[in-house]
């Protein structure tokens, strides 16, 4: 099936939205020399060899003041753009690049967002935007591994570009400003750079004019990060079995429980966060609140965060949003702050079905056999020489959704896997950003979520201006009945599947039990999901935190209980050490970061957020350096690489020099560290090579009635001559060795920002990884959903170390680092942006706050016009369209 533009393009121009040049834009179909990304990660330089046909690409913005007359949201008042008017914005940017954008509506200042934008990152959304309109392979050809194709198969499955220009129909009128202004503003600045944006897609022909439509679809696709988009790569692939001879019996893989989990690892959403809200109770004085704000993105691709201020007679807000989107998604006013960090809850839920055995293309359900629904769907392909073909795939849904080829399980005669996905129909998203952006006071801020409920998969930490601290996850999460919540208990306890998806972050349910339909209750945003009320949320005077688990511990000592689905997260379990690390910072008081009275000031709660204290090694260092005392060799195997190769050899190892550089460690990382890059290489030994990983080496087993303190303490060694953690130590010490690198090495020498390489000497940075218990989080992932070419960072030395021959590179951690403080009645706040600004390699801007992150040298954010008017770097432009 082709999708065209004939339903939608029309509804949106009898809307009056778009002119009739517009609507053809609309189309999730474009001529062959149009393009697509991939969303998912892979290796960079995917772009065809041979450049598209010339003359493709439009220099003319898109219609500004396109917005439907119907009356604005509720709270918004003179925000509105009234139809036909023309956009204004003054831009002004200071120190480190930071656009602050006034306008007269809010069509103004969301116009000059898309504007100051472009300017900023306009190849990154030129790219980005193209994955959910299944464009890729017509503009890159098939890419590595066929790897364009399928995505475009995936999303034209998933059938995100269809909905989202459906629902578009019906927006409301803020939204569809919000994407009209925004989407004009990106266009008036490539119209006035006819030889495209700077940087790396630099003329591109490829590059051209985005519609309100295209840019709603590129903000829902967001919203799908943590279900359909980490799904999609398992989509194309899934095809029908033939039919099973007569009496052979499904047989599977050894490895295939190995393979499941791994997958469903993937499949689990890599972003993660820290956010505290410190309420009046808490701060030095006892008035006001304070804010910090980490998450955890990448540092290359189109999930980077962009810092602005957006400033309209009715508004005033300072934060930032992730590239190519309008508004703030996290940040702060005169009245409020909030940041957020990823839900540990469900927004999609896979369902295991049992397949009719007489045809594999229908499954059981109750025992009553059911058919699939099958759709043809065609992929343009460009050629080296610029010219198309088509590929054709026929592609299978449940009545849950698409059919997906999981690894270990697949598609057998017996039984395949397909999921729900909770944010698919999620048209709240815009409008609940928007509510929260325009808000007045706190309580306006909270009753967004009640109203929209269109958060996709964060929970929020805020605090107001007087000190109420605020957690709640209102992510969208899918409901179960009763009945399915007690049988899913049950398939936990019983079912080795069901496990595994579990231990990996799903939830897998029977999907040939109708109990397992998601049930419908009032006050849902969408039929199926959990509604406000039976959301977990808690308002505090002291503070409240959350670092990526469930709700249950958002305090150190308080609990967050009751009969919440356990789908929003389960209670009584064990905490990560990086949660455990940031509940110690936080509660320690006087022996801690807070100082002498126990209370916070900015200063020192920005301290707090850098501490780089390694929460692994706060438990159990003084127990190793005790255990490693008086050891001198230790023999150990050879370890094989998954290719069979030798990683490391067996031979005997002398580890008393690293007994010293533990014993001598403070356990930070910070930049002048000795002994992390050893302790981290020890705890990477440990998760590869001892049963249970770290779990293996408690001695004081979880107790849910302490949580912050335990598991604890290392158990003696059932084997003294094969003690796991001498062996660890030993393993750390040969792939110290193997990279060339002496045991006593600085934590900076070795761990760098790889994006900073081209730019002169290397950057070398603190901070850490979250499985060795660390708040400020920096590690390596390969970037995703981009076709700009990035710095490779090569292999691991050793299989399970993050160790490369250049180091440990940082392309991933914190991110938008930002501490607003309301103590003195009005907001003053800081900020790092660890990856800067722009996408312009060339500028001094895009390594210059990376130094910042490094030096741990705070930004203070420039808020009020006389501070912006004030700041040394301040230049300004006005922009119409």
């Amino acid at each position: 099936m082709r999708r065209t533009p004939s339903s939608a393009a029309t509804a949106l121009l009898a809307a009056g939205l778009l002119t009739a040049t517009a609507a053809q834009a609309t189309s999730p179909t474009p001529p062959a020399s149009a393009g697509t990304v991939s969303s998912e990660p892979g290796p960079a330089g995917t772009v065809s060899p041979q450049p598209a046909p010339a003359g493709t690409v439009s220099s003319q913005p898109a219609p500004a003041g396109t917005v439907s007359p119907q009356p604005a949201p509720a709270g918004t008042g003179a925000l509105s753009t009234p139809a036909g008017s023309a956009y204004r914005a003054v831009i002004r940017r200071t120190t480190d690049g930071v656009p602050h954008i006034t306008g007269d509506r809010l069509g103004d200042v969301i116009f000059g967002q898309g504007y100051a934008n472009a300017q900023d990152h306009g190849c990154t959304l030129a790219d980005a935007v193209l994955t959910p309109l299944a464009r890729r392979a017509a503009t890159f050809g098939p890419g590595t591994k066929d790897a364009n194709v399928d995505s475009d198969f995936a999303w034209e499955s998933i059938g995100l570009a269809d909905l989202a220009a459906a629902d578009f129909t019906t927006a409301s009128s803020g939204v569809r400003e919000m994407m009209t202004a925004y989407a004009a503003g990106w266009n008036r600045y490539l119209a006035e750079h006819p030889g495209g944006f700077t940087g790396w897609c630099a003329g591109q022909d490829w590059v051209r004019p985005i519609t309100p439509v295209e840019l709603y679809t590129y903000g829902r696709w967001v919203t799908l990060l943590a279900s359909s988009a980490s799904l999609a790569r398992l989509i194309p692939s899934a095809q029908p079995p033939a039919p099973a001879a007569p009496g052979s019996v499904p047989t599977s893989s050894a490895d295939g429980p190995a393979r499941m989990a791994a997958a469903w690892a993937e499949v689990s959403p890599q972003a993660a966060s820290n956010a505290w809200a410190i309420g009046a109770d808490d701060v030095t004085g006892g008035s006001g609140g304070m804010l910090i704000g980490n998450p955890h993105f990448p540092w290359e691709g189109s999930l980077r965060f962009w810092e602005v201020q957006l400033t309209t007679p009715a508004m005033n807000i300072y934060g930032a949003m992730l590239i190519g989107l309008p508004g703030v998604g996290v940040g702060f006013t005169k009245e409020f702050a909030w940041s957020h960090t990823v839900s540990a809850g469900a927004r999609f839920t896979g369902y295991l079905l049992d397949l009719d055995p007489a045809d594999p293309t229908r499954y059981l359900v109750d025992g009553v056999s059911v058919p699939m629904t099958s759709t043809d769907y065609t992929v343009d392909v460009r050629q080296p020489d610029g010219t198309t073909v088509q590929q054709h795939r026929r592609l299978y849904h449940s009545e849950y959704g698409p059919i997906v080829n999981f690894p270990g399980l697949g598609w057998t005669t017996a039984k395949t896997l397909t999921f729900r996905d909770a944010n698919l129909n999620n048209d709240e998203f815009v409008d609940q950003y928007l509510a929260m952006d325009t808000a007045t006071t706190f309580d306006e801020f909270i009753a967004a979520h009640r109203t929209h409920q269109g958060v996709p998969l964060f929970n929020t930490i805020a605090v107001s201006r007087d000190g109420r601290a605020w957690y709640a996850d209102t992510s969208a999460t899918p409901k179960l009945s009763p009945a399915a919540e007690a049988k899913y208990r049950q398939a936990l306890a019983t079912d080795p599947i069901t496990k595994i998806a579990k231990a990996n972050g799903a939830v897998l349910l029977n999907g040939s039990d109708s109990t397992f339909r998601w049930a419908e209750v009032p006050g849902a945003r969408d039929p199926g999901l959990v509604p406000f009320d039976e959301m977990p949320q808690v308002e505090r005077g002291d503070y409240v935190f959350n670092a990526n688990d469930s709700f249950w511990m958002y305090h150190a000592t308080e609990r967050l209980s009751g009969g919440y689905s356990i789908l929003h997260g389960e209670q009584d379990t064990v905490r990560s050490l990086r949660t455990r690390e940031n509940a110690e910072v936080l509660s320690e008081g006087a022996s801690g970061p807070a100082g002498s009275d126990g209370t916070w000031t900015s200063a020192e709660l920005r301290a707090a957020a850098l501490y780089d204290r390694v929460g692994s090694a706060r438990l159990l260092r003084p127990a190793v350096a005790a255990r490693c005392a008086g050891a001198t060799v230790v023999d150990v195997p050879q370890l094989d690489g998954p290719d069979g190769a030798v990683a490391l050899p067996a031979e005997a190892v002398d580890v008393a020099p690293a007994c010293a550089v533990l014993t001598a460690w403070d356990g930070f990382d910070n930049t002048d560290s000795v002994g992390a890059v050893l302790w981290h290489e020890l705890m990477s030994a440990v998760r590869r090579d001892v049963e249970g990983g770290l779990d293996g080496l408690w001695a004081v087993p979880f107790d849910p009635a302490d949580a912050l303190h335990t598991p604890s303490g290392l158990k003696p060694a059932a084997d003294p001559v094969h003690d796991p953690v001498l062996m660890a130590l030993a393993r750390a010490v040969q792939t110290l060795t193997k990279a060339g690198l002496a045991v006593d090495v600085r934590l900076g020498a070795v761990q760098y920002a790889l994006r900073a390489t081209e730019h002169g000497p290397r950057i070398g940075l603190g901070g850490g990884s979250g499985p060795d218990g660390l708040t400020n989080v920096v590690d390596y992932s390969r970037p995703g959903n981009t076709t700009e070419p990035v710095a490779d960072a090569g292999d691991p030395v050793v299989p399970g170390s993050d160790l490369r021959p250049s180091g440990y590179p940082v392309d991933r951690g914190t991110s938008f680092l930002f501490n607003v403080d309301f103590t003195s009645g009005q907001p003053r706040a800081w900020a790092i942006l660890t990856y800067g600004e722009t996408g312009d390699r060339s500028s001094p801007l895009f390594t210059v706050q990376t130094q910042r992150f490094a030096d741990k040298n705070w930004r203070q954010v420039a808020f009020t016009d006389a501070e912006i008017d004030a700041d040394p770097a301040l230049t300004s432009v006005t922009v119409t369209g």
